[in-house]
């Protein structure tokens, strides 16, 4: 996929996991790649992978959910003469203190939830978004969600927020179509990443029809397949890539909706 004459800018594009794999991808296809990332470490480390490839990596360091600093840098990137055809934004997930019961479920968790999955990423289509319109230029959008929008314990105000990027991306898909700008979005199951652990967690594995955890440069590939011309007449879709984790049975598995003793006792 070429991509040479194109600017890419991917949020939460460092730090070893799905970011990094998908700005090296884009850098592979020959992309001029900026990052925001949240750590200087990370971005250091970008730039000298993407050097390693002979490619030329641009990083700033922000939180997205600070929002002066992230506008701001926001702002550095978008000014600059050559608009950013092409956005990622990668930035998400839920920490150690969010996970509880929805009965338990505090506003102060969602909250920090919603800033961290999604108002960040309308800021971002904004900005780029806006600059294409300006300048009367096409672009395509991919924003990533995740499966648990299809409801899993103890995630409610994860699963929420990553609904709702999904909804937005609709929305902006469809305004956005006459101006020649795509948006989507790819819904990843669970990836090998550093936050979530490299461990191949066999059994948990096994649960998955493809028989494993999808590597970061899985979720890369479908990323690059819907922001390249591959993908010019799609639009407001979410491409799932877990694996078929959500098909809800493996192999011989029985599906856990089958709970009639006399049905499961044919197939044990």
């Amino acid at each position: 996929m070429d991509l040479r004459g194109k600017r890419a800018l991917v949020i939460g594009g460092a730090g070893g996991g799905i970011g990094s794999a998908v700005t090296m991808a884009l850098a592979t296809a020959d992309a001029e790649v900026d990052v925001i990332t949240i750590e200087q470490k990370h971005a250091d480390d970008v730039i000298a992978e993407g050097a390693k490839r002979g490619k030329t990596i641009s990083a700033r360091v922000a939180d997205v959910t600070d929002e002066k600093a992230f506008a701001d840098a926001l702002d550095e990137i978008t000014a600059e003469s050559t608009p950013v055809n092409h956005l990622v934004n990668v930035v998400g997930g839920a920490g150690i203190k969010d996970w509880s019961r929805a009965k338990d479920y505090q506003l102060e968790t969602f909250d920090r939830i919603l800033s961290r999955n999604l108002r960040y990423a309308l800021v971002s289509c904004q900005r780029v978004a806006s600059a294409l319109i300006n300048c009367t230029q096409s672009g395509s959008i991919v924003n990533i969600s995740s499966i648990a929008t299809r409801s899993v314990p103890l995630l409610a105000g994860y699963g929420a927020a990553k609904a709702g990027l999904e909804s937005l991306s609709r929305t902006m898909a469809a305004e956005w179509g006459q101006y020649g700008i795509r948006v989507n979005v790819v819904a990843p199951g669970t990836v090998k990443t550093p936050r979530a652990g490299q461990n191949d967690l066999e059994e948990a594995s096994k649960k998955i029809p493809l028989q494993r955890r999808a590597e970061p440069e899985d979720i890369a590939d479908a990323v690059l397949f819907l922001i390249s011309d591959r993908a010019r007449y799609i639009t407001g879709q979410t491409l799932v890539v877990d694996g078929g984790a959500t098909l809800g049975a493996s192999g011989d598995n029985l599906p856990v909706f089958v709970t009639n003793p006399e049905v499961r006792k044919q197939f044990d």
